[in-house]
């Protein structure tokens, strides 16, 4: 019987140390090293739901935080340090720390349904999946929003609008690891523990206990532990996104000036082009027009319009709208280009 237990005991060391190693190595590689088959392709979350799955105590919540450690600093990734983008990582700890107690929690029923090989296990499996990446990309999000954007509506839906391309990828890779990796794995484990006439991995309720506080502290740490200050809209990092924000070009004669703002709910053209003059100690000259119901431009920076027969004219995506610049409305993502230019024909 001690014989027993003791190779128990080193199966489940084996175990926490083999997913902990497969989830730091292939974080490094997908990641570090950008051998990624689409973007947002990760393996932690499928570490996460096969250490609560095999692992019999609370110790499986360390898998991925360690794996999450371990690979940061194999990457060169800043932990708890640094600028608020830094802080992030407590979120995405936290995140992956509550899809794991979720599967704890609800670890019996799991092993009921995946036990055995049926489609209604496939169907379950990519459920999780999808369930599991839905879950962690909500909560990570929210990070987002709570460090690096203000704190106002507004910004939570930009959050989540600017996030939704990454979520779709994200849920196809869920989907993919979970079915490729954890069915397969969940399957073989299963069958050894009736093999063997074992009951697979029991886990007493008041041994999730603390699971529950490990996480409960992670979620506190994230919310009071990361951000300083309530960021400013001029403070907002994903400015220096192309994918998050609108990149502007105003060229002049002789003279270029770029920049990156992220564009609000009904922001236009003419709007971000004041508010990158303004920012860049540009001065702006314009004219409204009642008869056309718009404004024209007529010069930036000190380069007047109808000089050598050049006017400002300006392109969304390298395409010249129809309408003028204050009721042109731009989205994130936009490449909006002012050009002093003699007027296409």
């Amino acid at each position: 019987m001690m014989n027993m237990k003791n190779q128990g005991n080193l199966q489940q060391l084996i175990t926490i140390i083999g997913l902990i190693l497969f989830g730091t190595i292939g974080r490094y590689v997908l990641f570090g090293m950008g051998v990624q088959p689409f973007p947002n392709f990760e393996v932690i979350m499928v570490v996460t739901f096969l250490a609560v799955m095999l692992i019999r105590s609370p110790l499986a919540l360390i898998v991925p935080l360690i794996s999450m450690i371990g690979s940061d600093l194999l990457i060169g990734n800043p932990i708890f340090v640094g600028d608020q983008m830094n802080r992030i990582v407590l979120f995405t700890y936290s995140g992956f720390a509550l899809i794991g107690l979720i599967s704890l929690l609800n670890k019996g029923r799991l092993w009921g349904s995946l036990g055995q090989f049926r489609l209604k296990s496939v169907g379950l499996i990519a459920g999780l999946g999808i369930g599991s990446v839905f879950l962690y990309d909500i909560w990570t999000n929210m990070g987002w929003w709570y460090l690096m954007y203000p704190h106002d509506v507004t910004s939570l839906v930009m959050v989540y609008t600017a996030g939704l391309p990454f979520m779709m990828y994200h849920l196809i890779a869920g989907v993919v690891t979970f079915c490729a990796i954890g069915l397969p794995v969940i399957l073989y484990a299963a069958k050894k523990h009736d093999q063997m006439q074992l009951r697979p991995f029991p886990l007493k309720m008041i041994h999730k206990i603390p699971a529950v506080l490990l996480v409960l502290s992670l979620v506190a740490l994230s919310f009071t532990g990361t951000a300083l200050k309530v960021p400013q809209k001029s403070e907002v990092w994903v400015e220096k996104s192309d994918q998050t924000s609108v990149r502007i070009i105003i060229s002049g004669d002789g003279w270029t000036l770029t920049d990156n703002l992220v564009a609000y709910q009904g922001d236009t053209a003419f709007a971000l082009l004041e508010r990158s003059a303004q920012q860049n100690g540009c001065s702006v000259e314009s004219t409204y027009y009642a008869q056309f119901d718009s404004t024209l431009i007529n010069s930036i920076n000190d380069a007047v319009g109808g000089t050598d027969g050049k006017y400002w004219q300006y392109y969304v995506n390298g395409k010249l709208p129809d309408v003028g610049a204050d009721k042109c409305i731009v989205i994130n993502g936009d490449v909006l280009t002012w050009s002093f230019e003699v007027p296409p024909s």
